[in-house]
C-alpha cells in the first residue's frame, strides 16, 4: 500500500511539473491520482478491518466452544457437590430431633453415628480458559452482548459465591469434629449431640447447607442458560 501511494504521489508531483499540460488538465489529473490516493488508503482500511474483525469473531467462536465443554463439566460437578450437601442437611436434620429423653441404647448410638458424618464439598470450576480469555482483554470481542454478560455474572458473581458458601458449610463440619473429638469419653454421643452448643452448630449447618442447595441450583440453571445460548449462536 506504501508503494502505491507513494507512484500516485509522484505522479501528481510529474503532473504538477509537466510544461505541456495545461492548468486544467494539471488539476483534473491530480484530482484524479487524490481520488485514487483516497480510494485505495479507505478500501486498505476497510479490508484490514473487516480481516481483522473476522479474526476475532474466529477466536471468540473457538473459546464459546471450549468454554461449553467447560460449563457442561462445571454443571456434572455442581450436581455432584450438591448431592453431597443435600445428604449432609438430611444428617443434620436427623440430630437435631434428637432428645435427651430417648434412651441411650446401641440402635440409637449407631443412628447417630451413621449421621454424624463430614463431608467437605470443594467446587473447583474449570475457569482457566475463561481466566485466559478475559486477561488478554478478548471478552468484548464476543458480539453477544447479553451472552457476554451472563458469562461475566456466571463467573464473576454465581461462582464465588458458591464457593464462599462452600467454605462457610466445610468451616462449620470442622467445629463439630474438633468438638467430637474433644469429646468426653464419659459422656454419650446423645448427651455430646443434644448440647446446646451442638444443637446450635446443627441448626447453623443445615441453615447454610439450604442456602448452599439454591446456589448450586442458581449456577446449574445460569450454566445450562449460556450453554443453550453458545449452540444458538452456532447454529
Amino acid at each position: 500500500m506504501q508503494d502505491e501511494v507513494t507512484k500516485h504521489t509522484k505522479k501528481i508531483y510529474d503532473t504538477v511539473k509537466n510544461p505541456n499540460h495545461t492548468f486544467g488538465q494539471k488539476v483534473k489529473e491530480v484530482f484524479m491520482e487524490i481520488f485514487i490516493i483516497v480510494f485505495a488508503v479507505t478500501l486498505s482500511i476497510w479490508l484490514h478491518s473487516w480481516s481483522e474483525n473476522r479474526h476475532e469473531q474466529k477466536v471468540a467462536k473457538e473459546f464459546l466452544n471450549g468454554l461449553q465443554e467447560d460449563l457442561t463439566k462445571d454443571v456434572e460437578s455442581f450436581k455432584a457437590n450438591q448431592r453431597t450437601i443435600a445428604h449432609l442437611d438430611s444428617n443434620y436434620n436427623f440430630l437435631l430431633l434428637i432428645n435427651k429423653s430417648q434412651t441411650v441404647d446401641n440402635q440409637l448410638n449407631a443412628e447417630i453415628n451413621k449421621h454424624l458424618i463430614y463431608t467437605l464439598t470443594k467446587t473447583n470450576p474449570n475457569n482457566g480458559r475463561y481466566e485466559g480469555f478475559k486477561s488478554s482483554g478478548k471478552i468484548e470481542t464476543i458480539a453477544n452482548k447479553n451472552l457476554k454478560n451472563n458469562i461475566l455474572a456466571f463467573s464473576q458473581q454465581t461462582v464465588p459465591k458458591l464457593i464462599s458458601s462452600e467454605t462457610y458449610v466445610n468451616f462449620l463440619q470442622l467445629k463439630i469434629l474438633d468438638l467430637q473429638i474433644d469429646k468426653n469419653n464419659k459422656t454419650t454421643i446423645r448427651d455430646f449431640v443434644t448440647k446446646e452448643k451442638m444443637q446450635g452448630l446443627f441448626g447453623l449447618a443445615s441453615h447454610n447447607l439450604r442456602i448452599s442447595i439454591q446456589y448450586y441450583n442458581e449456577a446449574i440453571k445460569q450454566a445450562n442458560e449460556i450453554i443453550a445460548e453458545i449452540r444458538k449462536e452456532g447454529d
